[in-house]
């Protein structure tokens, strides 16, 4: 598991061979402990490309995803386009950006601007350099969209078991939602993991772009505007705890040695090892052994980058065994006939109109924790209320019902039932005009 999301070296690998039967396998059977009697759950990848002429399968989907109660969400670009900030692959997004306005510089693919080998070129880092402060300056003015609100909604509803994102902007913190910290969570391995991992709404697995890092110490620092100007410029701040470092060694009489490093984006690039991936690991492990999770909405992302897809694969057959749905909400199509059997439904829209379409048809889903404790105390009252009507009425009945008068005995009857009326009714006769 160490080994699970350690870089992100290619984008584009097939499945190996350990995960080859998950492509073949029949659907799960339902099993009684499942959370929901309904299994959509299918063996070949549907796609939904009009939602208007598969209103009967979205339909479906959304009972299941109404049932569930503990759900599991990626998260890729593609729910932040709409708050301004670019993607990666699309005519308008970074890669095409770079080559646009650095016609001179030479890149085979936009995935080297990213890539660790880019410290090695100078043009490369100064590139680098502006690009990252142009994204940050987007991300800061950038609103959460619908999307986002949709993840906190189920942080509500107490139905999110877990978010994993791809993205590096920290837009679901606005929401109030509990993000990973890196560096800091690798160090909790050995005490306390279990708790601080539980406390985590959002698993940031690329990184945070609202941090800064030093290449050699590996210090952590919020931005600033002045570095903020500098990286403007095309260059990388240098680190103020190695160069307090140095300084000491100076005053110290001490040998200078040239080991200051420069803040970059506190974010992974391709190619390098991730600092947190041991931390990841445990954490995803815990929710599939523990966590119980029944449905699994991947967003935004067209899943390419390797780490990534060994993620889904691991919490797509736990989510089967529960009976689950995996569900696959973006613009464009995977296209990837690897995944019948792990993802169920890709549905290729954009993200916030699918949760538009949700509170058209499940509205109730949407109502709030407080909204739906009110209701249930409505219905409670009005239960009561119907009950005291009910008995109120009751009595009021049994006050009106006349007394049963006795019945007449007919002269000419010889029934033994009425020789006894009429020999009790002289009896009685007798009595009273003896005592008158």
């Amino acid at each position: 598991m160490a080994s699970l999301i350690l870089s992100q070296e290619s984008r584009e690998s097939s499945f190996d061979e350990s995960d080859s039967s998950a492509c073949n396998r029949s659907p799960p059977r339902e099993s009684i402990g499942t959370p929901h009697k309904l299994n959509l759950s299918v063996n070949k990848l549907v796609s939904i490309t009009d939602m208007q002429e598969d209103a009967d399968k979205l339909l479906q989907i959304n009972k299941v995803l109404s049932k569930s109660r503990k759900i599991i969400v990626l998260t890729g670009a593609g729910i932040s386009c709409n708050a301004g900030i670019p993607d990666f692959r699309s005519s308008s997004g970074l890669y095409d950006l770079v080559k646009k306005q650095f016609p001179e510089l030479s890149m085979k693919s936009g995935q080297e601007m990213f890539d660790i080998s880019l410290f090695r070129d100078e043009l490369k880092i100064s590139v680098f350099a502006t690009f990252m402060e142009k994204l940050y300056s987007s991300v800061r003015l950038a609103q959460p969209t619908k999307t986002h609100k949709f993840i906190a909604h189920l942080k509500n509803r107490n139905k999110l078991l877990r978010c994993y994102t791809q993205n590096i902007d920290g837009l679901e913190e606005g929401l109030g939602l509990e993000m990973s910290t890196g560096e800091q969570d690798q160090r909790m391995l050995n005490s306390g993991f279990n708790t601080r991992w539980k406390n985590y709404d959002v698993v940031q697995l690329h990184g945070d772009l609202n941090t800064l890092a030093c290449t050699k110490c590996f210090h952590v620092f919020p931005w600033n505007r002045f570095w903020c100007r500098s990286f403007r410029r095309g260059e990388l701040p240098t680190c103020p705890t190695c160069e307090e470092k140095n300084w000491k060694r100076f005053q110290e009489g001490k040998r200078q040695i040239d080991n200051t490093g420069f803040l970059r984006p506190n974010i992974v690039l391709y190619g390098e090892n991730h600092p947190s991936s041991e931390f990841i690991a445990q954490g995803l492990s815990l929710d599939i052994l523990k966590g119980k999770p029944d449905f699994f909405i991947i967003m935004g992302t067209s899943l390419k980058v390797d780490g990534v897809k060994r993620v889904v694969r691991q919490i797509a057959r736990q989510v089967h065994e529960r009976g689950g749905i995996v569900l696959l909400v973006n613009k464009t199509s995977i296209g990837d006939s690897s995944w019948h059997g792990l993802i169920d439904y890709q549905i290729m829209t954009d993200c916030d109109t699918w949760v538009s379409h949700l509170e058209e048809q499940i509205p109730d889903f949407f109502k709030t924790q407080e909204q739906l404790n009110r209701l249930r105390q409505l219905r409670r009252e009005a239960s009561d209320l119907r009950k005291r009507k009910a008995a109120e009425q009751n009595a009021k009945n049994a006050i009106k019902t006349p007394p049963s008068t006795p019945k007449r005995v007919r002269l000419n009857d010889t029934s033994p039932q009425s020789k006894k009326i009429c020999i009790n009714f002289v009896k009685k006769k007798l009595l009273n005009e003896q005592d008158g």
